[in-house]
């Protein structure tokens, strides 16, 4: 590149110069790219805010200009004080690169993001406040938890192989054992509800290993064309009772006319179990709340939607959800991991969602098996 006679800037081919770019032109690029950019001042609050931004966060520039910058930090992060670390590092190093971290929307609910921030000085060398470009990752988050549960389903495999193979001739003997004392031995004797504990326990032995054998191989599926609602319907009808039994309301807001799915109604309907077994365990006694939706998604998929009243999922539990033998509840955490194994073998998607004091919501989408009019 040299300097032509009027100062400007040409480029090797002496036939082509460089035109020097507009500033409202490069403000006009900020302001339509996809990704977040945004001005900080030196004391943390928003000076300019692009359309990426607004698109990302659901704020406009108007709501957001003038507001502390950790209006867009997760309770979690804020608590841990990473826009002070953020801020102090900054400035150190000069720049933050690519740092993988989560931010939250206008409506409460998170998600991942990659943050790079630059500090900005003046000539005299004063902090004059930072630049930051934040871009969401959550596709390629999501792919990531994937191949971890992948990753832990093939070893899960090797483990049910030896588990099944190991306990379950034992397991056979001693079950049969108690079942054969209580029955002739022990029905009144002094030792028949220690009897009756051991049975459970070995119950609860077999239970979990059938689980390991499923999540490892689940069964093979049989599909035929299926309306979700009467898959929903089905499994509501399951536990109503134990929903009644807590007080506990489960209602179903089911869209009519949706697309049918090419699914195996079993395997189906023991998604929806576990996703209802949890809202279940989730929502107190008398003021709990269970909504099942289903709906038209858009003219190739359909959502079924589980949304509870319950305390809310801790933000830092959300990424792990479906991921095998992850439990806060006691539980093996292995429904959740078997649910998403059977979604993705139909070809869907399903997510766990949260905001603190507002319940949780699990979305499964499935492919819907004919195109319908709109």
């Amino acid at each position: 590149m040299t300097t032509n006679a009027r100062g400007g800037n040409r480029v090797s081919d002496p036939g082509i110069e460089a035109v020097p770019l507009d500033p409202a032109n490069v403000a006009a690029l900020l302001d339509m790219s996809a990704d977040a950019i945004i001005t900080v001042s030196a004391e943390e609050r928003i000076t300019s805010w692009n359309r990426g931004a607004a698109e990302m966060f659901g704020w406009t520039a108007e709501e957001v200009i003038g507001r502390v910058f950790d209006v867009l930090l997760p309770d979690d992060e804020r608590k841990r004080g990473e826009l002070d670390w953020i801020h102090r590092t900054t400035i150190a190093q000069g720049a933050i690169r690519d740092f993988e971290t989560r931010r939250r929307r206008k409506d409460g609910t998170t998600f991942d993001v990659s943050l790079t921030r630059t500090a900005v000085h003046a000539p005299d060398g004063t902090l004059t406040g930072f630049t930051a470009i934040l871009r969401d990752v959550s596709d390629r988050k999501r792919l990531e938890r994937s191949l971890l549960a992948t990753e832990r389903l093939a070893t899960a495999g090797q483990v049910a192989a030896g588990v099944a193979h190991e306990i379950g001739a034992p397991l056979t003997a001693i079950a049969m054992t108690v079942e054969h004392m209580l029955r002739l031995r022990c029905q009144s004797c002094v030792g028949a509800e220690q009897m009756k504990v051991l049975q459970s326990q070995t119950d609860r032995i077999a239970r979990l290993a059938r689980q390991l054998v499923d999540l490892a191989k689940p069964a093979g599926m049989t599909r035929a064309p299926l309306q979700v609602n009467d898959a929903v319907a089905v499994a509501a009808s399951l536990l109503r009772p134990q929903f009644a039994q807590k007080a506990v309301r489960l209602e179903l807001e089911l869209e009519p006319g949706l697309p049918r799915v090419s699914a195996d109604g079993a395997q189906l309907q023991q998604v929806i179990l576990n996703l209802l077994f949890n809202a279940h365990r989730a929502v107190a006694p008398g003021a709990g709340a269970v909504v099942v939706t289903t709906q038209r998604r858009d003219e190739r998929s359909v959502t079924i939607l589980v949304r509870d009243n319950g305390p809310g999922i801790p933000e830092a539990d959300l990424p792990h959800l479906f991921t095998p033998f992850f439990s806060h509840a006691g539980g093996t955490g292995l429904g959740l991991a078997i649910a998403a194994q059977i979604v993705q073998a139909h070809g869907g998607t399903i997510e766990a969602d949260s905001a603190p004091g507002r319940g949780a919501v699990c979305t499964i989408v499935l492919p819907a098996l004919e195109v319908t009019d709109g």
